[in-house]
């Protein structure tokens, strides 16, 4: 953990969203300017750019792998700006997360909080975050599940850049920060 003299903790942000005006990249910014002053909130903006995970790669690590590995390691919290497609994560959020899980037992994503975002047509993302949810808990992870940040339909009310029409969306986001701080300081 990198508990910090002055009391805070770092978090790593990464949304698994690709599109320009994506609310769940929107949420990841949100959580950044919201975050109390004990989380320091980072935005790994380039996630998207990682080569496929590919064990062939193991050997030999991409720049940029090493660079995401190191920057999850040194946090002591995971937020996911996690879109749900055919009820599943994108394929940006996967290949991010399969990137930390190598090489099993010693890998990048393990001892973390976690919280998940989400955002999506009607449903808000919830199954995506009950299909993710379980097994970054099983790779040996505290995953802050209330409240829950599902935002039904968030493209209307959510910028990319953070912003949000419906305050209710912030209150929400903030109310998930206070818990992932609670589970930090309850270690």
């Amino acid at each position: 953990m990198t508990d910090l003299d002055d009391g805070a903790f770092t978090a790593i942000a990464f949304s698994g969203s690709l599109r320009r005006e994506s609310a769940n990249t929107g949420l990841v910014r949100m959580a950044a300017r919201l975050a109390p002053a004990q989380l320091q909130v980072h935005v790994a903006d380039w996630v998207a750019e990682l080569p496929f995970y590919n064990p062939d790669l193991e050997a030999e690590l991409p720049t940029l792998a090493v660079r995401w590995r190191e920057a999850v390691a040194g946090a002591d919290v995971v937020i996911v700006g996690l879109p749900e497609y055919n009820f599943g994560p994108s394929a940006v959020a996967k290949n991010a997360i399969d990137w930390l899980t190598r090489p099993l037992g010693t890998h990048a994503l393990r001892g973390k909080v976690v919280a998940l975002l989400t955002s999506g047509g009607k449903g808000g993302g919830t199954r995506v975050q009950a299909a993710v949810g379980p097994i970054i808990g099983l790779l040996g992870n505290t995953v802050v599940e209330d409240p829950a940040v599902t935002i039904a339909l968030g493209s209307e009310r959510i910028s990319s850049d953070g912003t949000t029409t419906d305050p209710e969306i912030e209150t929400l986001v903030a109310a998930k920060l206070a818990a992932v701080l609670a589970a930090l300081t309850a270690r």
